[in-house]
């Protein structure tokens, strides 16, 4: 699992990104700390996703992983360029919360594939991997359809 100095500066900068990320969802929006929190998140999965581009144990070269690494910058540049202006509009926080609220989500599924692909055959790893973390991402949708904030316009 931890096999070169990049695999381990990935795992540290996910745990990172777990912690804060799971932090900025729960706590009260537009604070000093949800924007510190925010920015800790940001970096820190900078981070990850640099050093997933340089992981190629799964499949020895670029895979779907890597794709949803791609999803993943993606959903964070939504998040974070919506609010880089000030002041920010309804429409603009509405953006930060879809991008910021799917890169989260798509943490917590990177964290499913990462916990489910070495302990079954490859062979099942469409079903035993990317079906629960499909899951994973149906829920968070979800949740971030149910709990979409009046704010957020």
């Amino acid at each position: 699992m931890l096999h070169s100095p990049v695999s381990v500066t990935h795992l540290l900068a996910v745990l990172v990104a777990l912690v804060t990320g799971t932090l900025v969802v729960y706590m009260p929006k537009g604070t000093r700390w949800h924007r510190q929190l925010g920015r800790a998140y940001v970096g820190s999965m900078g981070v990850v996703l640099l050093t997933a581009f340089g992981i190629y144990s799964l499949f020895g070269q670029f895979g779907i992983i890597h794709w949803g690494a791609v999803a993943s910058l993606g959903c964070l540049l939504v998040g974070t360029t919506a609010v880089m202006r000030r002041p920010v509009s309804a429409r603009q926080r509405r953006w930060h919360y879809l991008g910021m609220g799917a890169s989260v989500t798509g943490l917590y599924a990177a964290m499913v594939v990462e916990s489910t692909y070495r302990f079954f055959p490859a062979a099942y790893f469409w079903w035993s991997t990317l079906g629960p973390a499909a899951l994973v991402l149906l829920v968070g949708g979800v949740l971030l359809h149910r709990h979409y904030p009046a704010w957020a316009g």
